[in-house]
C-alpha cells in the first residue's frame, strides 16, 4: 500500500514538472525570437547607408513593424497585418546626440561614443489587449552612418 501512495506522489509530481518544464520553454522560445527580432532590426538600420530616408529625417522615426510568428515582416498596417497573421509588434524609439541636422535633440543621451540609444519593444500577442500582452525591451547603442 505504501509503494502505491509513493507511486502515485510520484506521477503527480512528474505530471506538475512537465506543466513547469512547459511553460517555462515556451517563455524562453517567446524571448529568444523577440530578441532576434529586435537584433534583426538593429543591425538593418545599422546597415543602411547615410542617404537612406531612415537617417536622413530627423529626429529619427520608426514605423510600428508587424511580424508573424516565423518573424516574416507584414508591415506597418496594423489592421492588414493582423488579417495576415501577425503575432508580434515592433517598436523602436531613439534619443539621438546633437548633430548638424539635430543641434538640439530631445531628450538628449547622456556623453559616451554612440550618436543614437534606439529602445526596441516587442510586444505579443498583437490581437490582445495592452494590460495582456507579453512585453520584451532591448537597447543598442547605434552611431549614424559616415
Amino acid at each position: 500500500m505504501l509503494a502505491v501512495g509513493i507511486v502515485s506522489i510520484s506521477v503527480l509530481a512528474t505530471i506538475g514538472l512537465l506543466a513547469v518544464a512547459n511553460n517555462t520553454n515556451k517563455k524562453a522560445r517567446d524571448e529568444g525570437l523577440a530578441a532576434r527580432l529586435a537584433a534583426n532590426e538593429f543591425d538593418r538600420l545599422s546597415a543602411l547607408s547615410a542617404s537612406s530616408s531612415f537617417w536622413v529625417t530627423r529626429p529619427l522615426a520608426y514605423n510600428t513593424r508587424y511580424y508573424s510568428s516565423n518573424l516574416t515582416d507584414l508591415g506597418t498596417d496594423r489592421s492588414a497585418a493582423l488579417t495576415n497573421g501577425a503575432i508580434y509588434q515592433l517598436q523602436i524609439s531613439f534619443i539621438e546626440a546633437p548633430s548638424t541636422a539635430n543641434p538640439s535633440p530631445s531628450p538628449t543621451p547622456p556623453t559616451g561614443t554612440a550618436d543614437v540609444v534606439a529602445n526596441a519593444e516587442v510586444r505579443f500577442p498583437v490581437q490582445a489587449a495592452a494590460a495582456n500582452q507579453t512585453v520584451f525591451r532591448f537597447t543598442a547603442l547605434m552611431n549614424f552612418p559616415n
